[in-house]
């Protein structure tokens, strides 16, 4: 059940932390895969403190309205992603978030439902499993969660032709609004990549908005197709590099400067 707040008035905006978690793993990985997860138990923490501490979990249709003014915000909003959709969602995120009442957005990657995240064996990494097509609609029946798109097959987009981009882009939406009966009006750029003719094109397909790997809080004046994020990976609980875990996610969410500043 979600938190009754007050709501603030139309016009008041409060910078929005948009959280990009990946994989939530059952069990630790090596340490060269410490950005590509978070451990279940890890997220449950930051999630009841998300609670704890009076945030309020938002949708991106509640966030575009309230960047036109037709909407408010709460006092202490969040939003809460997942790239590239691992099938650990369904049994490590999916089932906590609606006891809280968190909704929640996973970017898909259309041509991979059902397969791996096979992109990453290139670079040296063991691929993980992503979410099938009965995992995806079983989850969306369920409710809370919004499937977007991540394109067709997670190219660099900026590294793409005119051509090869539009076709990463309309085929991951058609495919995924025929598949789920909803509009993609949200992308997320795979490794955070895109430049003015990526956002043009995701704004000729539909799309209202776009998320990156730029690390701030999402701002009014900030351009709808490039909305920054805040990057959450494995933490120890006691690390020599990151301190104590908790206090580097609160740290990230609320005080880390934003760097396009």
């Amino acid at each position: 059940m979600s938190p009754t707040l007050t709501k603030t008035s139309p016009t008041t905006w409060t910078p929005v932390p948009i959280l990009m978690y990946h994989a939530v793993e059952s069990a630790p990985r090596p340490p060269k895969y410490k950005h590509f997860y978070v451990l279940a138990k890890e997220f449950a923490g930051h999630m009841r403190m998300l609670r704890r501490t009076g945030y309020t979990a938002i949708t991106f249709a509640a966030l575009e309205a309230a960047r036109k003014g037709e909407g408010p915000l709460p006092p202490k909003p969040v939003l809460l992603t997942f790239d590239d959709g691992y099938q650990n969602l369904r049994c490590n995120v999916h089932p906590l978030l609606r006891e809280l009442g968190f909704p929640y957005t996973v970017f898909l990657v259309s041509e991979r439902v059902g397969k791996t995240n096979d992109w990453v064996a290139a670079e040296g990494y063991e691929p993980t499993p992503l979410l099938t097509w009965e995992d995806i609609l079983e989850m969306q029946e369920d409710g809370g969660v919004n499937f977007q798109s991540h394109t067709a097959a997670h190219p660099k987009m900026a590294e793409l032709s005119e051509a090869e981009a539009r076709r990463e882009i309309m085929s991951a939406k058609d495919a995924l609004e025929q598949r789920l009966g909803r509009p993609m009006t949200t992308l997320c750029y795979p490794y955070g990549s895109h430049n003015d003719m990526i956002r043009q094109l995701a704004r000729e397909a539909g799309h209202t908005m776009a998320v990156t790997t730029d690390f701030g809080r999402a701002r009014r004046e900030d351009d709808p197709l490039r909305l920054p994020r805040i990057s959450v990976y494995h933490v120890p609980p006691v690390s020599l590099t990151y301190g104590i875990g908790s206090l580097n996610f609160r740290w990230r969410l609320e005080s880390r400067k934003d760097t396009r500043e």
